[in-house]
């Protein structure tokens, strides 16, 4: 499986979130940044793992938005075998 180590720290913004996912997983360049196509495009990968470093950071910079990221990565994990997300905090793993 894959390793993909991202760094959430400057994820500031919904916008930023997207287009450090897309660049990471190489996402095509129509990837429609909102959670509906970041779900789809989590369906597609396989043997991929994950891990989204400082996940603390946009948790608390976008308190209204970053748990629909979560859920969207909780899902994607539980219909797709060839996937895992690992969200680190920097004080406790989600």
């Amino acid at each position: 499986m894959k390793q993909i180590h991202l760094s959430a720290a400057h994820w500031d913004t919904p916008r930023a979130a997207h287009e450090a996912l897309k660049q990471a997983l190489s996402f095509p360049d129509y990837y429609g940044h909102n959670l509906d196509a970041l779900h789809d495009c989590l369906a597609e990968i396989r043997d991929v793992k994950l891990v989204i470093e400082d996940g603390g950071h946009p948790a608390q910079a976008m308190p209204d938005k970053w748990p629909g990221f979560m859920t969207v990565f909780f899902l994607a994990v539980q219909e797709n075998a060839g996937l895992d997300i690992q969200v680190i905090s920097g004080q406790s793993d989600y």
